[in-house]
């Protein structure tokens, strides 16, 4: 037996042992009887030290040897002969037993006392691997498959060596394909402001600098159409893509000509699997993912759903008006074809939900179909905007029990200002309709509606109202909008931008002008966001206690108020006024276990990225998020969590 063998058993007895025989050398020098006394303790503890390692060693071989009978009851003679190298180690990972074929097939010539089980897997734990049974090992350039047993507190691990098989398996995961669609988002417009050989170069320009991104990969890039580009490779090169955090997003967006910026950006969709079919498929479907969400980023299609890079921009606005012509006249077709309509926005409704839906009801009856607006008078936010409606007449709201009894195949529902299934006001009635219309301005999430006749989004818009208000005035419709309509939309679009201040284009003014020639009443809309003195108080305590971490300010409060709700939204946006606050965040309470997160930037942040990874979304100026099963101090650390986690990929 040798003795490295032994002193692995206990080294720290062996140390002990040691330092009693310093004492007792260094002791003879003062005091004889002293040192012959020390002698004597030494010559105990060594004896047996000695016994109960060598008792422990032979356990070790007895177990050893035990599993060898076990697992190979034909093979006699001595426990070195497994077929297999095995290793015995204790629950620190220290190697107190190895065979011949550990020794000459695994580790060829390496000092067996400087190796240890951390050696052979990545953060060696005992009691994971004893649980797991099977997992995978590697040593040098060799990959293993690991058996383990456990008895007695140690641990016999056999090692298969499957490099071949394993690198086989590695190559075939590196070498499945991919497809890539990238678009030039803003295109049409860009074809429109230059001229044909101003145009020329630009698009040249955004092709080369796709082409330097990709030259350093083995793939093939081709140029479909204008601003169109499609690249398939494998799936290493896809994976130095994902690491590089697809630049050429920035670098496109960065893009001068002749030193003037150009306002590119790139949309990017990519698709992978066993074959070119299917990748093409989760392409497409990734880039509609992309674009959903606004443009200026890239959607990687995986099975365990997306993988999204960039987007913390705003694309921007697309001054065409083909999109909204053309939406309303698919729309004003396909409600001529059901009996009934029910329109309804998201959970606890807001001004733009509520005003948008008020919308498409005057859209439906001007086409000569009835239209309901369905309404949940407990929990919606607007109810000074459904007041105001019934105080001047409108007879068109309905609550959620009456539409769900009449709801059937012949209804047509329209849902506005969400696209998820789980906001739905009132979801069943998604599922009894027999055909769905969306219409939102939110940037897609991946629970969208996914099955709806007419999916009608834009990020680029600053609300729903804006959307559908843009539907009514580009369609045929001839008929003068009722002033209490016009005032739902104009609310809608004065909550979401801030009394436009946030995400405000030409069209959103040219929305807003629309409204007002058609007798919207701005004092009405500018008295729906009144609050009470209350109410007031509350949301500046809110504001007081925030604090401000690298430009993101937060605040908790426990509150309990009917419109607590409404009083954070607008504590969140009344944040944003403080100086280098870039993003604010207010977390309240809705009930036991459940906290809400709500949210704002004024665009250089994109809030909605954050909220995502907390299972919300919204916009990247304002979105929310429902944290369940917690409380308000682990809620802030989650949230504290994912703004480093949106920083770092920034």
């Amino acid at each position: 037996m040798k003795f490295k063998a032994i002193f692995r058993q206990n080294p720290i007895g062996f140390i002990t042992v040691a330092l009693l025989l310093l004492s007792t050398l260094i002791s003879s020098y003062f005091d004889y009887k002293i040192a012959i006394g020390l002698g004597i303790v030494f010559i105990v503890v060594l004896i047996t030290q000695l016994v109960y390692t060598i008792f422990a060693f032979k356990n070790t071989k007895k177990y050893v040897k035990h599993l060898s009978e076990t697992l190979f009851p034909d093979i006699k003679g001595n426990n070195s002969d497994f077929p297999l190298a095995a290793v015995v180690c204790d629950k620190s990972g220290n190697i107190i037993w190895y065979n011949k074929q550990f020794c000459d097939d695994i580790i060829e010539g390496y000092e067996i006392k400087s190796l240890t089980m951390n050696d052979f897997f990545e953060d060696f734990s005992f009691s994971k691997i004893a649980e797991e049974k099977v997992s995978d090992a590697h040593f040098s350039d060799k990959k293993f498959t690991a058996f383990s047993v456990v008895e007695n507190n140690l641990m016999c691990v056999y090692l298969f060596d499957d490099t071949y098989l394993k690198n086989i398996s590695q190559e075939y995961y590196f070498s499945r394909p991919f497809v890539m669609l990238m678009l030039v988002d803003n295109i049409e417009e860009l074809s429109r402001s230059l001229t044909d050989s101003k145009f020329a170069m630009v698009s040249g320009g955004i092709e080369s600098l796709i082409e330097q991104w990709l030259k350093t990969e083995s793939v093939i890039f081709k140029k479909i159409a204008n601003g169109n580009f499609l690249v398939i490779g494998e799936k290493r090169n896809l994976d130095n893509l994902c690491e590089n955090k697809f630049s050429v997003l920035n670098k496109v967006r960065n893009y001068t000509y002749a030193d003037t910026p150009v306002n590119a950006t790139l949309s990017i969709g990519v698709g992978s699997g066993t074959s070119f079919s299917e990748c093409e498929a989760k392409a497409r479907k990734a880039l509609d993912m992309s674009l959903g969400r606004g443009g200026d980023q890239a959607a990687v299609h995986t099975d365990e759903g997306y993988i999204y890079f960039g987007g913390v921009s705003n694309r921007a606005n697309d001054s065409s008006r083909v999109s909204p012509r053309r939406t309303a006249a698919n729309i004003s077709t396909l409600i001529k074809q059901y009996d009934k309509v029910y329109i309804m926005g998201h959970k606890y409704s807001d001004y733009d939900a509520v005003g948008a839906a008020m919308g498409m009801q005057f859209f439906c009856e001007a086409n000569g179909v009835n239209a309901q607006v369905v309404i949940d008078n407990k929990t919606t936010l607007a109810s000074p905007l459904v007041t105001l409606a019934n105080n001047n007449g409108y007879k068109h709201f309905i609550s959620v029990n009456k539409a769900l009894d009449s709801c059937d195949d012949d209804t047509l529902v329209i849902v506005v200002d969400t696209h998820r299934q789980a906001l739905l006001d009132e979801p069943d009635l998604y599922v009894l309709a027999g055909a769905v219309i969306v219409i939102d301005h939110h940037r897609r999430s991946e629970d969208y509606i996914d099955d709806a006749e007419i999916i009608y989004t834009s990020p680029s818009s600053s609300s729903s109202c804006e959307m559908v208000t843009e539907l009514i005035q580009y369609s045929t419709i001839l008929d003068s909008i009722p002033s209490v309509v016009s005032t739902g939309l104009l609310s809608g679009i004065v909550l979401d931008t801030k009394d436009y201040v946030l995400r405000t284009s030409q069209r959103t003014f040219e929305a807003a002008g629309f409204l007002r020639d058609n007798d919207a009443d701005t004092v009405a809309v500018k008295k729906l966001f009144s609050i009470d003195s209350e109410m007031s108080e509350l949301k500046n305590q809110i504001v007081s206690n925030g604090e401000i971490h690298d430009g993101f300010m937060i605040s908790t409060t426990s509150a309990d108020s009917k419109n607590l709700r409404i009083i954070t939204s607008s504590a969140a946006d009344d944040m944003l006024s403080i100086d280098g606050v870039r993003a604010s965040f207010v977390l309240s309470k809705l009930s036991v276990g459940k906290v809400q997160i709500s949210a704002r930037s004024l665009g250089e942040e994109n809030v909605q990225l954050i909220m995502e990874v907390l299972g919300g979304g919204g916009h990247n100026t304002m979105a929310a998020a429902q944290v369940k099963s917690t409380n308000l101090e682990n809620a802030k650390i989650m949230l504290l969590n994912a703004i480093e986690q949106y920083k770092s990929n920034k």
